[in-house]
C-alpha cells in the first residue's frame, strides 16, 4: 500500500489541494484564489520543489474564479514549462472556453478573425459594468484576468488535456468496468475521468451561446482573442450558486436525524455540473476528488469505499446525495470558510454524511456548526477535525 499528504488548504470560499506521494509525485487540484496562490499555495510548492518533488498533474475542475484565479497567478510565476521558477508541471486538466466549449458546433459558424466595431464597444461596456458589479472595489479588471489561463498554458508550452484525442477531459465510457479499462496512466497513479460527460458539456455551451445572443444578438461574433476569456469569466461570476438555505435550527436540537430533510436541495449551475471529476489509485490507495460536480449524473460510476472522498460544492446538500448513498470515504474532506454568506456546510449534508457511516471529517476552517458536532462525537461514533492542512494517508 502507498503512502500520501492531502495537503487541504485554506483557500477561502474555494478549493485547493496538493496530494503529495511517497515517490515524489503531486498531483495539484484547483488553486482557490490569487491571495491562495500568494501565501498559501506558493510557499508549499516551494518547499515541495526543495523536497524533489513534481507536479505530474494539475487539474482545475472548472471556470470559477474560487478554483482558477490562483492557478492564473502560478503559471504566470512558474513561467515556461521547460524552465519553471518554482516547480516542475508535466501535465495540466482543464476544459476552458476556447480549447473546449468553442470548438463545438454552435460556436464554429461564429468564428471570425475580428470582431466588428461595435460588438467589441458593447462587450468593453459590459466588461466595465460586470467589473463594478462582482466588486466595486476591485478598480479595472487586472492583466491576469484578461489573460486566459489556456493562453498562458500555450504561451508557456505546458501540455494541456494532452491525455485526450480531441483535447477535452471527460468520461469515456458508459460503465464502471469500462472506465477502468480505460484509465489513464500518468507516473505510478491511474487517473479515472467520471466526469463531465459530453450531455454535461453541450449543456454548457448552450448556456454561453444564450448569454451571448441575450448581450450581443442572434448574430453575434467571436473571434480568438483574449477579450473573450475576460468577458466569459466574469459573466460566469455572476452566476451565482444557489446556497440551499436551510429551515432554521435551534442551537439546542443538536441529534443530527432532525438536521436531516432541511436543505432546499437547490439546484446547481450549469458551470460547477461540468467540473472534471476524478478518481485517483496510487499503490491500492484511492483518491476521489469532485469539483463543484452533482453526483446525480455519475455516481453510478462509483466503487463503494474511498481512502478519501472531497465533498463536491464545499458540503451543499443536493449535489452530494447520490455520492454519499454509493460510497464512504475512510476520510471526508469538506472544503468551505464556514462563513454565513454562502451557508455551506449545510446542516443537512453534514447529518447524511456522519448517519451514512463515514467516521472522519476534516475541515479547512472553523464551521458555524464546529461545537454541535463536537458534542456528538461519542453519542454517534465520528471524529472531526478542524485546520488540519496535511492529512496523511
Amino acid at each position: 500500500m502507498g503512502n500520501c499528504v492531502v495537503h487541504f488548504l485554506p483557500a477561502k470560499a474555494g478549493d485547493c489541494f496538493v496530494v503529495e506521494f511517497d515517490n515524489g509525485e503531486c498531483i495539484l487540484i484547483d488553486c482557490g484564489y490569487k491571495s491562495t496562490y500568494e501565501t498559501e499555495l506558493k510557499p508549499l510548492l516551494i518547499q515541495l520543489k526543495h523536497k524533489g518533488c513534481r507536479v505530474i498533474l494539475m487539474l482545475i475542475t472548472h471556470i470559477d474564479q474560487d478554483h482558477l484565479e490562483g492557478a492564473i497567478a502560478f503559471l504566470c510565476e512558474n513561467g515556461p514549462a521547460s524552465a519553471p521558477h518554482i516547480i516542475k508541471v508535466e501535465n495540466i486538466w482543464f476544459n476552458g472556453f476556447f480549447n473546449t466549449l468553442f470548438m463545438r458546433d454552435e460556436f464554429q459558424e461564429r468564428k471570425r478573425a475580428a470582431i466588428g466595431e461595435l460588438q467589441k464597444k458593447r462587450m468593453n461596456m459590459i466588461l466595465g459594468q460586470l467589473s463594478m458589479q462582482i466588486d466595486g472595489n476591485a478598480g479595472p479588471i487586472s492583466a491576469a484576468h484578461s489573460r486566459s489561463f489556456e493562453e498562458l498554458c500555450a504561451q508557456h508550452g505546458y501540455r494541456l488535456n494532452a491525455q485526450f484525442v480531441d483535447r477535452v477531459v471527460k468520461r469515456s465510457a458508459e460503465s464502471r468496468n469500462q472506465l477502468v479499462d480505460h484509465s489513464i496512466q500518468i507516473g505510478e497513479c491511474k487517473l479515472i475521468v467520471l466526469s463531465p460527460n459530453e450531455a454535461s458539456l453541450d449543456r454548457l455551451a448552450h448556456k454561453l451561446n444564450v448569454e451571448m445572443i441575450r448581450n450581443f444578438g442572434v448574430h453575434y461574433e467571436l473571434s480568438e482573442h483574449m477579450e473573450f476569456a475576460a468577458l466569459f469569466e466574469r459573466l460566469m461570476k455572476l452566476q451565482l450558486d444557489p446556497c440551499g438555505f436551510e429551515e432554521h435550527i435551534s442551537a439546542s436540537e443538536t441529534r443530527l436525524e432532525r438536521w436531516i430533510s432541511t436543505s432546499t436541495l437547490a439546484q446547481m449551475n450549469e458551470v460547477n455540473k461540468a467540473s472534471i471529476v476524478i478518481e485517483i489509485e496510487y499503490k491500492g490507495l484511492k483518491l476521489l476528488f469532485t469539483g463543484d460536480s452533482d453526483s446525480d449524473s455519475w455516481a453510478e460510476f462509483l466503487t463503494d469505499e474511498y481512502d478519501m472522498i472531497k465533498i463536491s460544492h464545499h458540503g451543499t446538500t443536493k449535489p452530494n446525495i447520490r455520492l454519499l448513498e454509493k460510497a464512504k470515504g475512510k476520510t471526508i474532506l469538506i472544503s468551505t470558510d464556514g462563513g454565513r454568506q454562502n451557508r455551506h456546510p449545510e446542516n443537512d449534508l453534514l447529518a447524511r454524511a456522519i448517519l451514512n457511516g463515514n467516521k472522519m471529517i476534516y475541515f479547512n476552517y472553523d464551521i458555524r456548526q464546529k461545537q454541535e458536532l463536537m458534542d456528538m462525537q461519542e453519542e454517534y461514533g465520528y471524529s472531526v477535525m478542524f485546520g488540519h492542512r496535511e492529512i496523511r494517508m
